[in-house]
């Protein structure tokens, strides 16, 4: 099997599963611009706000987001999820560019998208 052929299967085994929310791609398309476009900025949050969501556990759970956890070292310090987006994640970005582009009010940086 060739690399365009691999490609080509991932995309469409991409394409086979349900589509995430609205919300989902554009948060999911936010984080994978912030990590291409702006110099691999991270994303950061509480990992109290990630595990069991219902937004990002389902993303994390199809293997389109991961997270290394940060607790730096202090006992009963918060635990911070550093967010990433992984090469099924941008793969489903780039499938599906066009439609989450058009929902997005603000760009990678924050800034709110004429």
């Amino acid at each position: 099997m060739t690399a365009e052929d691999e490609i080509k299967a991932a995309e469409e085994a991409i394409k086979a599963e349900p589509r995430l929310t609205e919300e989902q791609e554009v948060i999911l398309y936010n984080i994978m611009l912030r990590q291409d476009e702006l110099g691999r900025q991270p994303t950061n949050l509480l990992l109290e706000k990630v595990q069991d969501s219902p937004i990002y556990q389902p993303m994390i759970d199809r293997e389109l987001l991961t997270y290394d956890l940060y607790d730096y070292g202090r006992e009963g310090a918060p635990k911070v999820a550093s967010l990433i987006v992984t090469l099924k994640g941008t793969r489903y970005c780039i499938a599906y560019a066009d439609e989450i582009s058009k929902n997005r009010k603000w760009n990678a940086a924050g800034q709110v998208q004429n």
